[in-house]
């Protein structure tokens, strides 16, 4: 087994799709959209391997800076709430957390071995 990375991103869901961020931000209050946590190897886009770890969504406002720690904020909390969620699932799936973040509070990054081959 080779020694695998995953790196934890945030994304909207339906934000690589026009039409269904529209019907996200037209569904949520005042203009909120939802987001979720996914761990996935450096350099891959969405649903790209079989080695990615998607955490449960989230709202937030669409021009809410989540790197603004005001407090208290019900939403961020959530956030954290769903990074602490995925960063279980990882660890109970083998993978270990790098004690250092990346450039947003959620920027995690885990090292492990893949049980399942990954491609090229």
């Amino acid at each position: 087994m080779n020694a695998q990375r995953l790196e934890v991103h945030l994304e909207e869901l339906g934000g690589h799709s026009w039409d269904k961020a529209l019907l996200n931000t037209l569904s949520g209050s005042y203009g909120s959209a939802q987001y979720r946590f996914m761990a996935r190897r450096p350099g891959e886009h969405r649903h790209a391997s079989e080695d990615q770890f998607v955490g449960a969504t989230f709202p937030g406002m669409r021009l809410q800076d989540l790197d603004d720690r005001v407090e208290p904020d019900a939403w961020l909390d959530l956030a954290r709430q769903r990074l602490r969620e995925l960063d279980e699932e990882l660890v109970a799936a083998g993978w270990h957390r790098e004690p250092q973040t990346g450039r947003h509070w959620w920027s995690l990054s885990h090292t492990g071995a893949s049980p399942r081959p990954v491609g090229p």
